[in-house]
């Protein structure tokens, strides 16, 4: 009995080249400022120019493809500046969002379940491995918990508009594996940043969440920008 061909969607096909084109680009093997040749990434992805440019219109989004006028597509390269404004921003955003997790807090323990789970995870995942500098699946996955912690903490504000654009504002952490040098010890500081920060929400302490939260974006903004320089 012949068997029928396994069709393949369009959604899928984009899905699975934009995971590899960020994959690349992450990895170091899609320089930044690089130029993406549609031409030659569909010969290499074997596919039409469609689902190629949906797939870099979401990296577009994500900041981590420009284009750019009568230049065409580039691999982003994060400036310092860049760097300082979405570390800005994020902060912005995390203590606008204080008050409302320590409210939820108060009328839940949800919200502290959450972080403590988020914690042990990551925990679980920077033990797992002795070297998170390399882009490996276990890697992306302690970026996603680390950045998750966060996040659970934005999402107290129900404001769908603000969570949008702070998830676009994390991209910038991808640049560890792309300069970091040592990782996993950056990984194990923030880890603990992320406990103090848990321990003052317990207490109901919003202005030492702040200040917790404060210490530890400069502090991981420092990281970057001491792996740019070396």
């Amino acid at each position: 009995m012949s068997q029928d061909p396994i069709i393949i969607s369009n959604t899928l096909i984009v899905d699975q080249v934009y995971k590899d084109i960020k994959r690349r680009i992450i990895k170091g093997e899609l320089l930044p400022d690089s130029k993406l040749s549609i031409r030659v990434l569909c010969e290499y992805y074997k596919i039409s120019d469609t689902p190629l440019k949906q797939a870099l219109n979401r990296l577009i989004s994500e900041h981590l493809v420009l284009a750019l006028p009568r230049r065409g597509m580039r691999v982003n390269s994060f400036s310092q500046k860049d760097i300082h404004e979405a570390i800005e921003a994020r902060t912005m955003i995390e203590l606008f969002a204080v008050p409302s997790a320590i409210a939820s807090v108060k009328k839940s323990n949800q919200l502290i379940r959450q972080l403590e789970e988020n914690i042990l995870e990551d925990e679980r995942l920077i033990n797992e491995v002795s070297d998170l500098n390399s882009y490996t699946e276990i890697a992306q996955r302690e970026l996603e918990v680390s950045q998750g912690f966060h996040l659970l903490i934005v999402k107290s504000l129900n404001n769908d508009t603000i969570i949008n654009t702070y998830l676009n504002l994390l991209n910038h952490r991808y640049l560890y594996y792309q300069i970091g040098k040592d990782k996993t010890a950056q990984a194990r500081a923030s880890l603990s940043e992320h406990k103090t920060i848990l321990d003052r929400l317990k207490a109901g302490d919003e202005e030492g969440v702040k200040n917790a939260i404060l210490l530890h974006l400069k502090a991981r903004e420092y990281d970057v920008n001491s792996a740019r320089k070396n």
